[in-house]
């Protein structure tokens, strides 16, 4: 069966910034040709490593964010190269970049000429502030995008978890993989508009201001109120302190606790839970009966003590006892699992979800990774190859799009 976005062609320049937007669109089908320098992208230098030896086709994150790519070796430092890159995204759909603004068109290989020759083109370069504006040039990491895309104000621990505790980066490139998918919406975007008029487009996105964003509460709070959010340990923060959400259970294990009876049923099977086993006699009085008392931030002395009860009801319980009671009271809690815990689960095994990646040093024994992450009923997510290596394609993909000979 044929993926989503079959017969379209993607030309990526991208180092580990952009190379999840290409993941994407290949993902659903797309035919992905990865253009890299002699030395290969930048991506395939960052580690871990099959058996923690380095080399340029042994990073485990490069397996992850390339499959279903085909990798291309080009110097655009030379004539041919030049010309081979032209030519490229000449018989290109897509073109995704996320080298620094004017770099490629500096060398006469950028939008404006590829869409003279190409008007149907659509490229999409992701850089850390846009393509314009007084921070155009500058230079940044994903942990600098997440600062000062405002994400980080917002995410660190209770003063008394941790006095004085800075705010705290959410690991995994959170910044850079929050601007490919507002790339990719923008890139599908530009291919409906694409097929009604024949006309393809420039899409400038700006990590930092796909992250802004996402910052959720802080900025309509500053907005509204002029007021600063406080950072929470496990929560949203907010303009004032919050009930918690964490509570450790009789295991030692944590449960992760979003509400409780939010609506007057599910409050009805949470008492008669609690109350089954000795907890929260006083929830039958009428001021619990009212859900907005109920709910935690708004520092009614309901919501405080329904804490309290919680708390002590989970240091009793085992932490799936306390995640599968709730869920069976239609209440959104959880464990907080640990990778191999994960790994373990039947469920993503159930749906299908790991997916056996090879590569140099697996070979015959591939390693797990995540799979498709949304399902298609006519057009499916597939793994048809696992990440290139280095250069392995280029002839192959310079003789079926351009029909030449190496």
């Amino acid at each position: 069966m044929r993926g989503a976005l079959s017969g379209l062609r993607v030309v990526e320049r991208c180092g580990t910034m952009g190379q999840y937007a290409g993941k994407l669109l290949g993902d659903m089908g797309a035919d992905v040709v990865k253009v890299e320098p002699p030395g290969g992208s930048e991506a395939r230098g960052v580690g871990p490593f099959v058996d923690d030896v380095p080399g340029p086709n042994r990073s485990l994150g490069f397996w992850y964010f390339n499959t279903n790519k085909r990798s291309v070796v080009l110097d655009l430092g030379e004539a041919g190269g030049r010309e081979a890159w032209m030519a490229l995204v000449g018989a290109a759909d897509i073109v995704i970049e996320d080298g620094r603004p004017g770099e490629l068109s500096n060398l006469g290989l950028g939008y404006e000429e590829a869409a003279a020759r190409n008007p149907g083109l659509i490229w999409c370069a992701i850089t850390p502030f846009g393509q314009d504006g007084p921070w155009a040039r500058f230079e940044a990491t994903d942990l600098v995008s997440l600062a000062l895309g405002g994400a980080m104000m917002m995410n660190g621990y209770d003063a008394e978890d941790a006095e004085g505790a800075p705010p705290i980066r959410g690991h995994g490139d959170q910044g850079w993989l929050t601007g490919c998918h507002y790339a990719v919406q923008g890139i599908l975007a530009a291919l409906l508009w694409r097929d009604r008029t024949g006309e393809g487009q420039f899409v400038d996105c700006s990590v930092h201001e796909a992250i802004s964003s996402t910052t959720e509460v802080a900025l309509p709070y500053w907005f509204t109120k002029r007021v600063d959010v406080i950072r929470q340990t496990g929560r949203h923060a907010a303009a004032a302190p919050t009930e918690r959400w964490l509570y450790r259970a009789a295991d030692g294990r944590w449960t992760l606790i979003f509400g409780v009876g939010r609506d007057n049923a599910s409050w009805k099977q949470i008492k008669e839970w609690f109350q089954g086993e000795g907890f929260g006699r006083q929830f039958d009085e009428p001021r619990f009966d009212e859900p907005l008392n109920r709910q935690v931030g708004r520092g009614s002395p309901e919501a405080a003590e329904i804490a309290m009860e919680l708390e002590r009801f989970i240091a009793a319980h085992g932490a799936e006892e306390v995640y599968r009671g709730g869920q069976e009271r239609r209440q959104a809690w959880g464990v907080v699992r640990s990778p191999e815990e994960n790994l373990a689960d039947p469920h993503w095994s159930d749906r299908g979800f790991w997916v056996a990646v090879e590569g140099e040093g697996r070979e015959g024994s591939p390693v797990r990774m995540p799979g498709a992450p949304y399902r298609f009923g006519a057009t499916p997510w597939a793994l048809r190859r696992p990440a290139p290596k280095l250069g392995e394609h280029t002839a192959e993909v310079l003789k079926e799009w351009l029909g030449r000979e190496m």
